[in-house]
Order: C-alpha cells, then structure tokens, then sequence
C-alpha cells in the first residue's frame, strides 16, 4: 500500500469495548459499516492492531491502538503558507495551538487539511508525528504531538495515570449554579436517528467525569467587532478539567445539566438543529438562536510531567479572536 493511495486513521478502543473481537469493535465503531463489510476490509490486511495486521478474531483491549486503511480521495491542495502555530517543541514533543474548523487526524475523506496533515506540509523534517490526543474539529486550542514511538509511550503511560491535566474555556447557555461542581455522569452512545450523538446514562455508557468553575457570567458580550447577529439571552464562562475523556465529553455534561454550549447544534435542543444542518435546510433564525457560529470551546491549557526536564510544564493557548469577540474584556481579560 502506497502512501498516496491510502491513509491509515487511528482508533482508540474504549473500556466498553474490552474483550470484543475486531470485527465487532469496528462495525460498532465505524459509522455504516457493516459487521460483512469489516470483515471484508480485515480480510485485505487493511485493519493493524500494534502495526500488525489484524484477523477477524482478534481481541481488543482496553486502550488498544487501532488504524484502519481508506482509499484517498482527491482533495483541495495545502496553501503554500499552511501552517500551525507552535507553543512548544523539544527533541520529543511538539505542541500547537489548533485553530477552529480544522480536524486533528485524517479521516477517509481528508488527509492533508488536518492537524497532522498541516505540520507535515509546514515541517517535513517531522514526517513521523505520533498524535496524542484529538480536539473535535470546531474546537480551537492546545493539541500534543510526539515526535517518535518512546515518547508517544511515555505520554500514553502519564495519561492512564492520570497525571496529565487538560483545561478547557467554554462559554454555556445560561448561569451555571452551583459555582463549582463535579459531573459524574457515565456517556455512551445515545442511538436513534443522529448516530454521532451521545448521551448520559444510556446502555452501554461508560464512566465520564468533569470538574468545571463558573468564571463570570454576562448577559452578552458582544462587541463592535463582532459582526454576526445572534440571539441575547444569560451566558456563563466557565473554566472545565475533564477528569476522563470521552467522546464529546463536555459537550454532552454541560447539555446533560440544562447548560449546552454556545455554537453546539448537535447538544442544543434534542438535535433537531442539527439535522438541519446534515439536510442543509438551515436557516439564519437558527443560527441566530445557537448564539456562536462554531462549539464555544477552547482548549486552554494542557499542563504535564516532562521525564527529561524533570519537570512540570504548563502550555497555554491565547484564546482565539472568535472566542474573545464573543467574551467581554472586563468580563475576561486577553
């Protein structure tokens, strides 16, 4: 397999998956795809388990790394001046700060328009970038890459023992009451007609918690910058330290306990904005009434055990001109 022809795609397996063959794992994983049609692609040494190809049979475990092989697509080229800015770089880790609407890792349908795929364009003496974790595409801020398998195994070691802290800005509907509170509310996948929205406390849900603190709250924040036109109404900024990491974890707390986050159409409401959006027959009252063009979510802080320095490192990400227009200085200082 070539390089221009496929692209490999990670998937991590969560605890409710422990023990599952492959082939289950990724017809429950894998949005349309049939249990026959994995099979199919196993059968093509397409699916690797620790950079081995995988059978059918094959177990999974908890925190097993998973690729999946898809054909490339065409796709619009890289602007010659791509790139990400970088908060930190060392000999074994590189760390960015993710604008908004890009996705962190290549799916079967982009590659190059990716976190991964931007540094490779920008830094080719780093063709080998292991990511360490993924922000949902609209989400804007701190993201960590390593620079070799050791050190992606180092990171891996210092997140089951939960030694890395990730902090997070979003803005929510609402006040958020009280202050300062712990969500302890397990997230599995809700089912029904929107099949990427999850939910609390469904069958299968696996234990999910989120720490979060009420920063101020306003009723708008809007300033002369801010050219869009969106609905008023009593907003909350709130500080977040998610506690495990799920799929859409924050997103789904905050909506969970009354509070969906600004800009969100797949939490706001029961999703039927959302559908809107899939069918594209959404209109501006709609967008005006979600308060935010994108998830109001920032990732502002990702603070960890460097084994070399031997020492504690924080590295923060500005928060971005979107998020800034939409928060009041005096509320929020830059």
């Amino acid at each position: 397999m070539t390089e221009e022809r496929w692209v490999w795609v990670p998937f991590e397996v969560d605890k409710k998956f422990d023990g599952y063959r492959i082939d289950r794992f990724l017809a429950r994983r894998l949005l349309g795809y049939s249990r026959r049609k994995v099979q199919s692609i196993l059968s093509e040494a397409r699916v690797l388990k620790a950079d081995l190809p995988a059978k059918a049979n094959t177990k999974v475990r908890t925190g097993d790394k998973i690729q999946i092989a898809y054909l490339r697509r065409p796709e619009a080229p890289l602007a010659a001046e791509a790139s990400i800015p970088i908060l930190f770089e060392d000999d074994d880790l590189i760390i960015v700060n993710k604008p908004a609407d890009l996705l962190s890792h290549p799916t079967d349908k982009i590659v190059d328009h990716t976190v991964l795929g931007v540094l490779r364009h920008a830094r080719p003496d780093l063709p080998k970038l292991h990511l360490l974790h993924r922000l949902d595409r609209e989400t804007s801020g701190v993201i960590a890459l390593a620079k070799h398998p050791r050190a992606a195994r180092a990171w891996t070691s210092e997140m089951e023992a939960h030694r890395i802290q990730k902090e997070y800005i979003a803005v929510v509907r609402g006040v958020v009451s009280p202050k300062e509170g712990l969500i302890d509310m397990p997230i599995g996948r809700q089912g029904g007609e929107i099949r990427v929205r999850q939910w609390v406390n469904v069958p299968g849900a696996v234990p999910a918690v989120t720490k979060y603190r009420l920063q101020s709250f306003f009723r708008t924040g809007r300033t002369e910058q801010c050219s869009a036109s969106f609905d008023l109404f009593e907003r909350s900024i709130v500080r977040v330290f998610p506690k495990t990491g799920r799929l859409h974890q924050i997103r789904v707390h905050f909506a969970a306990i009354g509070h969906p986050l600004l800009g969100d159409p797949l939490y706001t409401g029961d999703g039927e904005i959302y559908k809107k959006m899939i069918q594209g027959t959404l209109t501006e009252t709609d967008r005006a009434g979600l308060g935010f063009p994108r998830v109001a979510l920032h990732a502002a802080a990702l603070t960890f055990w460097h084994p070399v320095l031997k020492s504690e490192l924080r590295i923060e990400a500005p928060l971005p001109e979107d998020m800034q227009c939409l928060i009041s200085d005096k509320l929020f200082p830059k």
